[in-house]
C-alpha cells in the first residue's frame, strides 16, 4: 500500500524517500515534512534524527546541477518532536530554477491563491506536478527528479547492441547503479518518462526507431533477453511501443549545428555522449521531425503534428545584446563603475579592458581594501555578466590547494568524477559561446599559483586557430572526467592578489602569462565623484567585443607591421638592461605587448606612450627582483630609457617631474624600487 499524507506520498520506487506535490511553498521557501516521513529522511541521512532546534546542510542534485539547502527541525508549540522542514528561503537560484521548470503550476497557483489567506491552493489533477526525493550513497545528499505536466516529453536513448532485443520485446531497461555501484543521472532518468512520451531510439550510429511510452518505469530485474555483462541485475523497466524509421536517420544526417546547439545526448563536438537516457528540447525534436517527416510512421507523425511546444521560460538573458564600438563600450563600463561609487580613473578601466582582450588572464595586485574585487565584479556586471545568470563566478582560493583538481575536479574513491568550480563555469561558457564569461579567483596567491593553476596556464598557451575559431588542448579528458573539456575562447580569468607575509610570490612562468595590474593608489580625500553619481543600467555585450583578434604575431604583422616594429625597437633597448639578471623578455611577452598596442590603436583609446607605459609596468617590471649591484645597474639603465635623464642618487624627484617622463608610471616604479634597494638591500616590484 502506498503511503500518502497530504501532499506527500511514497510510491514503490527504489531509493525513493518521498514524492512531494508542487504547491506554493515548494516554489517560495521549501516544504514541511509530515511526521510520517521523518523516518524516511532519517534513513537517508545515515539514521540521523534531527533534534529540536538542530539544522544540517543538504545537497540537492538535479541532473547536472547542485543546490545547498537546509533541513531544520523547528521548535513547535504543539509537538515535542518539532516541525521538520526543508528550507531554501534565500536560495534565489534554486527557486528560479523550480519556477521555470514547474511553470504550469506556478502560473496556476499565482492566479488562484489569495495573498494573505492560509487556505491552500491545489493544482488540478490534469496539470499536477511533483518532485521525487531519492536517497543516494551519501548522507544529506538527495537526488531530485522533477515530474512536470507537459503534454508529453521527447527523449533520446542510446541502446548500443541491445536495440533489437528491446525492440522485439517492447521495453527499455537500465540498471539502477553503475559498475561502481553509483546511481547515474542518465540511468535514474528512466524514471521520468510518462505514458505518451516519445523516445528516439539510437543504435549503431543511427536513429532506428521511435517509441511511444505505454507504461511508466517500474523496478525490474534484467530481462533474460539482454546478454549478461557482469553488471547490476536490478534496474528500471519502461514499456515502449516501437515504430521503425524508414530509412533510418544517421547521425551525420543531422546538421552539426543542431547537435552543437542541443547538448543533451551530444557532447561539445556534436558526437554522442556515453550516457544512456536524455531529454531532448522541443526545438531540436521539431527540427528533426520537419526535416525527416516522411520517414516517421503514421502513428508517431500524427502525434508530433498535434504537439504544441510549451512556452519557453528559461533564457540566458532578458535584455537584447548591445553592439558598441570598443571606445563606447569602455566609456560605458567606466561610467557604470563610477556610478556604483567606486573611484577609478578611466585609463585604469581602459587598461583592464585591453589586458583582457590581449589575453584572458589578468592579475590585479595591491594592498587590501583598494576595491580590486568590486572592480572586477562591476566590470562584468556592466556588460550583463552576473552570478545570477551564471556569466560571473567568484572562486575563493584556499591555502591548501596544491594541484589542478581543486579547480577542475577529481575522481573520488568510488570512481565518480566530481566537477570543480571552474569546470562548471567552463561548461556554461561552452554552451553560450556568443557571451563573455568572467571568473574571479579571489586571493589567488594564498596557495602557490604555479601548483594549482599550471595546467590552465599550459592549455592557455596551446590555443590555435582552427576553422576560424580559437581552440585549445584538453583541460580534462574523457578518460578522467567522462568528457573532453577545453578552454573556451569566451572565458576571462582575473585573479586578485595581496602581497604580504601570508601569501606566495609569483614565478616567472605565471608573470610571463599574465598582465599584472597594480592597484595601490588611494585618494581618500577625493569625494567629488560622489556628487555626480547617476544610475547607469548594465548592457548585454556580445563576446565579439572581448574576443582576441590576434593569436600569433604574424596575424598582426600582415595587418599592421608598423606597430610591431615600433614596439620591438623599444623592447630591444629594455632587454639590453634586463639581460644583466637574465630577466629579459621573450617572444611571448613581445607578442602580447604588440597585441595590446594594436587593440589600443584600433580603438583609439590612449596615446602610444601611455599604452606602452602600462605594458612595461605590468609585463616587464614585475620580473625584476634582487639584491646585488646588477639590479641597481639594470634599474638605472631603465630609468634613462624611461625619462631620457640620468638617475641621481641624492636628488628627491617630485611627482610632477616624473609625470613629464616618456613613461611616467614605469619611471615612478623604478624610482620606488631603487629606493627600496638602497634602504633594505633588496628590491622587487611588489609592495609588501
Amino acid at each position: 500500500m502506498i503511503k500518502e499524507v497530504r501532499s506527500w506520498s511514497k510510491p514503490n520506487i527504489g531509493n525513493l524517500i518521498g514524492r512531494k506535490k508542487v504547491d506554493w511553498s515548494i516554489l517560495e521557501y521549501g516544504t514541511h515534512i509530515p511526521i510520517e516521513f521523518h523516518d524516511d529522511f532519517a534513513i537517508a541521512n545515515a539514521n540521523h534524527f534531527l533534534k529540536v532546534g538542530e539544522r544540517v546542510d543538504i545537497k540537492l542534485l538535479i541532473e547536472d546541477k547542485s543546490f545547498v539547502v537546509q533541513l531544520v527541525n523547528f521548535r513547535h508549540k504543539d509537538s515535542d518532536k518539532g516541525s521538520l522542514q526543508l528550507r531554501y528561503d534565500t536560495n534565489r537560484l534554486l527557486k528560479e530554477y523550480l519556477i521555470s521548470t514547474f511553470n504550469t503550476s506556478y502560473k496556476y497557483l499565482e492566479n488562484n491563491r489569495e495573498e494573505k489567506s492560509k487556505k491552500p491552493v491545489h493544482t488540478p489533477k490534469e496539470i499536477e506536478e511533483s518532485i521525487d526525493f531519492l536517497q543516494t550513497d551519501e548522507p544529506y545528499v538527495y537526488r531530485l527528479i522533477l515530474n512536470t505536466s507537459k503534454v508529453f516529453s521527447i527523449w533520446w536513448v542510446n541502446q548500443g547492441q541491445t536495440h533489437k532485443e528491446k525492440r522485439d520485446n517492447e521495453f527499455l531497461w537500465a540498471p539502477q547503479k553503475s559498475k561502481q555501484g553509483i546511481p547515474l543521472p542518465h540511468h535514474v532518468g528512466l524514471l521520468k518518462p510518462k505514458v505518451g512520451d516519445i523516445v528516439f531510439c539510437y543504435s549503431s550510429m543511427e536513429i532506428k526507431s521511435v517509441g511511444i511510452v505505454q507504461e511508466e518505469a517500474v523496478e525490474a530485474p534484467k530481462p533474460s533477453v539482454i546478454a549478461t555483462h557482469n553488471w547490476e541485475e536490478d534496474g528500471y523497466l519502461v514499456k515502449l511501443n516501437y515504430f521503425d524509421i524508414n530509412p533510418t536517420i544517421r547521425k551525420e544526417d543531422i546538421p552539426l549545428e543542431w547537435r552543437l546547439e542541443e547538448g543533451g545526448p551530444f557532447d561539445r563536438n556534436g558526437n554522442l555522449k556515453q550516457g544512456y537516457f536524455f531529454e531532448l528540447t522541443e526545438v531540436f525534436a521539431r527540427k528533426i521531425f520537419n526535416l525527416f517527416k516522411e520517414r516517421f510512421p503514421t502513428e508517431v507523425r500524427n502525434k508530433l503534428l498535434e504537439y504544441k511546444p510549451k512556452e519557453q521560460t528559461i533564457q540566458i538573458t532578458e535584455n537584447p545584446k548591445t553592439y558598441l564600438s570598443n571606445a563606447d563600450l569602455v566609456n560605458h563600463i567606466y561610467t557604470y563603475i563610477k556610478a556604483k561609487g567606486l573611484y577609478y580613473k578611466k585609463e585604469e578601466v581602459i587598461n583592464l579592458f585591453l589586458s583582457l582582450k590581449t589575453k584572458p588572464f589578468v592579475i590585479l595586485s595591491g594592498i587590501s581594501g583598494t576595491g580590486k574585487t568590486k572592480m572586477v565584479q562591476w566590470f562584468a556586471e556592466s556588460v550583463g555578466a552576473t552570478e545570477e545568470n551564471g556569466q560571473f563566478a567568484l572562486i575563493p582560493i584556499r591555502p591548501d590547494w596544491n594541484d589542478g583538481s581543486d579547480l577542475l575536479g577529481y575522481v573520488d574513491i568510488k570512481g565518480e568524477f566530481k566537477e570543480g568550480p571552474l569546470t562548471r563555469v567552463i561548461k556554461r561558457a561552452e554552451n553560450h559561446p556568443e557571451l563573455p564569461y568572467f571568473v574571479l579567483l579571489d586571493e589567488m596567491n594564498l596557495a602557490r599559483v604555479e601548483y594549482y593553476f599550471s595546467d590552465i596556464l599550459s592549455v592557455m598557451e596551446s590555443r590555435k586557430w582552427k576553422n576560424g575559431d580559437i581552440v585549445s588542448s584538453n583541460l580534462l579528458s574523457e578518460e578522467i572526467a567522462g568528457f573532453d573539456l577545453k578552454l573556451p575562447n569566451n572565458l576571462y580569468i582575473v585573479g586578485t592578489v595581496n602581497m604580504d607575509e601570508t601569501t606566495h610570490p609569483f614565478s616567472k612562468k605565471v608573470l610571463d602569462r599574465a598582465n599584472t595590474i597594480e592597484f595601490n593608489r588611494i585618494a581618500l580625500g577625493n569625494l567629488s565623484f560622489l556628487q555626480e553619481i547617476e544610475q547607469v543600467d548594465p548592457i548585454v555585450s556580445d563576446q565579439d567585443s572581448f574576443a582576441s583578434t590576434y593569436l600569433h604575431l604574424k596575424d598582426l604583422y600582415v595587418k599592421n607591421s608598423g606597430i610591431v616594429e615600433k614596439v620591438t625597437t623599444e623592447l630591444e633597448l629594455m632587454n639590453a638592461a634586463l639581460q644583466l639578471i637574465n630577466a629579459h623578455v621573450g617572444y611571448r611577452v613581445r607578442d602580447e605587448i604588440c597585441f595590446y598596442m594594436a587593440y589600443n590603436e584600433e580603438a583609439r583609446l590612449m596615446e602610444f606612450s601611455k599604452a606602452l607605459d602600462h605594458c612595461i609596468l605590468q609585463k616587464i617590471l614585475p620580473r625584476v627582483a634582487g639584491s646585488d649591484m646588477r639590479v641597481d645597474q639594470l634599474l638605472k639603465k631603465l630609468y634613462v630609457q624611461f625619462t631620457n635623464k640620468q638617475y641621481e642618487e641624492d636628488v628627491d624627484l617630485t611627482e610632477q617631474e616624473l609625470q613629464v617622463a616618456i613613461y611616467p608610471k614605469s619611471a615612478t616604479k623604478v624610482v620606488e624600487m631603487l629606493g627600496r634597494l638602497r634602504d633594505d638591500g633588496f628590491t622587487s616590484f611588489w609592495i609588501s
